[in-house]
């Protein structure tokens, strides 16, 4: 899932942190903004909170929605975790609060509906009589009929699960935007497919998988006959549809399209990085750069040749080791979820942390090395980040 990535590719994604049309305030600016010449719908986040987390990617979209009247209304978001004086003078009692403020007025009038991107466009439009651009309803979702399902279904590359509905039933209208979400969260997988079967119009499938009840979904897995599909009974919720997928397919993937921290981890791979980051005896390393050199030629994966290219840099100089962390860590920040070099970055940021905690593992044995001898204990750089953990729900996955 890496790829290699142009120095033109990287100019034009710096480019587009330049021209980000979402306004990041600090507690000052705020208080500045507040009651301006112009509306201004403020979010009012948290890092680690995970509804936080779902409402960004929507957000921002949001703020690309009234690009072309930037002049006429500001699309703005605090941390309120870092700027903790806004809690108080706000009046917050939860994250993320949405509030859109007046020209002339320092009274919020909070958002309270659903937090999708047409509610927020209406609300803003309601509010300021602006026009905000709506975006094309993109389905990720592939519909299968009998001229196409055999082909889709019965590829052994692909894993297909497929929704069968019926176009009059409740449940299904219910379920279709969170299959809709299941559909987006894996569409960068290319041998994931999230598929649909209208039943009442296509009674030989219905017939053939003897479907009783609507909605009903099947998960037909890659490698297997299509005659014999799983029958889902998992939760009708997004998280346990992925973790559904995740477990069947060998994936990493979180609501919103994001990945985990498990995403291009090796159990065995890491047991040699912190092996080699914690010896001190130069065969024993060399063996295990050797080693990891073969281990990354036989797989010829990406994952596998980053983590053998950090064995070679942390051999050279180990606080190299945190200065890549912490690079990577904000290049990852300013990403968005559905950008082309997320994974890419996301899975590179949980390789370095193992090399990351090991270090800090190593410079603590040898400070009390150090003491135990009564030698003066020097100082090295570190990362004074703790281990990535998975702090909710999403990260649990």
């Amino acid at each position: 899932m890496f790829k290699k990535i142009s120095f033109l590719a990287i100019l034009a994604f710096c480019f587009c942190l330049v021209s980000s049309k979402m306004v990041d305030l600090d507690d000052k600016k705020l208080e500045e903004l507040i009651g301006g010449e112009v509306p201004m719908l403020v979010e009012y986040y948290a890092p680690w909170c995970s509804h936080c987390k779902e409402l960004k990617p929507i957000y921002e979209d949001l703020a690309d929605s009234y690009d072309h009247v930037s002049e006429k209304v500001i699309i703005a978001r605090i941390d309120a975790d870092k700027y903790k004086s806004v809690v108080k003078s706000q009046s917050l009692k939860g994250y993320p609060t949405v509030r859109l403020y007046m020209p002339s007025s320092k009274e919020g009038i909070e958002y309270t509906k659903e937090k999708t991107l047409d509610d927020l466009i209406s609300f803003v439009d309601d509010k300021t009589g602006l026009i905000g651009k709506k975006k094309l309803n993109i389905s990720y979702v592939v519909d299968l009929d009998e001229s196409n399902f055999d082909e889709v279904v019965g590829d052994p590359k692909n894993h297909v699960m497929v929704l069968f509905y019926a176009p009059w039933c409740g449940h299904c209208k219910k379920l279709a935007p969170t299959y809709e979400k299941v559909a987006k969260d894996f569409h960068k997988e290319k041998n994931i497919i999230i598929a649909r079967v209208d039943a009442i119009a296509n009674d030989d499938l219905n017939t053939r998988y003897r479907i009783g009840e609507f909605p009903t979904v099947y998960f037909f897995e890659a490698n297997k006959r299509n005659e014999n599909p799983v029958f889902y009974d998992e939760g009708r919720d997004e998280i346990s549809f992925i973790r559904y997928l995740n477990e069947k397919c060998g994936t990493h993937r979180v609501p919103g399209g994001g990945l985990n921290n498990a995403a291009g981890r090796d159990p065995e791979l890491d047991k040699m990085v912190k092996k080699f980051i914690l010896s001190d005896h130069p065969v024993e390393r060399s063996d295990l750069s050797n080693f990891m050199r073969r281990f990354s030629i036989e797989r010829n994966d990406r994952p596998t040749k980053f983590y053998y290219k950090m064995i070679q840099k942390a051999g050279e100089n180990r606080d190299f080791i945190f200065k890549e962390y912490e690079r990577t860590k904000k290049i990852l920040q300013k990403l968005k979820i559905e950008e082309q070099f997320y994974d890419d970055f996301k899975m590179r940021l949980n390789i370095l942390e193992i090399f990351r905690s090991s270090a800090n593992e190593a410079i603590e044995l040898e400070k009390e090395a150090a003491k135990e001898k009564g030698m003066p204990v020097v100082e090295a750089i570190t990362s004074t980040a703790p281990e990535q953990k998975a702090t909710n729900a999403h990260e649990e996955l």
